[in-house]
């Protein structure tokens, strides 16, 4: 009875002490990644960057001429509203999820062509990409997920 109790006990132990040297360590990592990844710009700049660690940003864009912008999110989630902004041209945007999640939102009439990699994550874009690249702004974006998740979607401006 005593030795089934003691296996268990050294089970649970186990278990929990690998629970905590993972939380720990994601929590480590988070503050690295915080602390590494420059974040800049606020809603009127033309060049930006957003960072979430573990916790959650929203981040509106009101810029007249987005230049280049990119949002990090690494066990977190990031929702960029890009309702407001105008892009200059060439425009770029870069988005890293790392078990966390991005989604963006577009105003209907940009035109939105992405570059995407994912490792058991995805990567959606779900606004027009058979716009007229002619008439439209044009978005370039690089995104990458990583265990987790981007979107990029359209939204009617008003």
């Amino acid at each position: 009875m005593w030795r089934w109790y003691l296996e268990r006990m050294k089970t649970l132990k186990n278990i929990l002490f690998w629970f905590v040297a993972v939380t720990a360590s994601s929590a480590v990592a988070a503050l690295v990644v915080k602390n590494r990844t420059p974040e800049f710009g606020d809603e009127n700049d033309d060049v930006f960057s957003v960072v979430a660690a573990m916790g959650g940003r929203v981040f509106e864009s009101k810029t007249q001429s987005l230049t280049e912008a990119r949002a990090t999110a690494f066990m977190g989630g990031i929702e960029l509203d890009l309702l407001d902004a105008e892009l200059a041209p060439g425009a770029f945007l870069t988005l890293r999820a790392v078990m966390g999640g991005i989604d963006v939102i577009v105003p209907a009439h940009w035109r939105v062509e992405v570059m995407a990699r994912s490792l058991m994550g995805g990567v959606g874009n779900l606004s027009d990409p058979d716009a007229d690249a002619d008439q439209t702004p044009v978005l370039l974006v690089d995104a990458l997920a990583v265990v987790g998740g981007i979107e990029i979607h359209a939204a009617e401006v008003g």
